[in-house]
C-alpha cells in the first residue's frame, strides 16, 4: 500500500512538472502574456515549485508585466 502511494505521488509530480514545462513553452512562443506568467510564478512560489522559473526565467521581463 505504501509503495502504491509513493508511485501515485511520483506520477502526480511528473504530470505537474510536464504541465509547468508546457506553460513555460507557451510563454516562450509568446502565446501567453507576461502578466499571466507572473500570476503563475506567484502561485508556484507559494508552492515552492521552481520548474517553471527554470523554463522561462530568462525570458521574463518584469517591467513590461507590471
Amino acid at each position: 500500500l505504501q509503495e502504491e502511494l509513493e508511485e501515485a505521488k511520483d506520477k502526480a509530480r511528473r504530470r505537474s512538472i510536464g504541465n509547468i514545462k508546457f506553460i513555460g513553452e507557451l510563454f516562450k512562443l509568446r502565446m501567453l502574456t507576461e502578466a499571466i506568467m507572473h500570476d503563475c510564478v506567484v502561485k508556484l512560489l507559494k508552492n515552492h515549485d521552481e520548474e517553471l522559473l527554470t523554463t522561462i526565467g530568462k525570458d521574463l521581463d518584469f517591467e513590461k508585466a507590471k
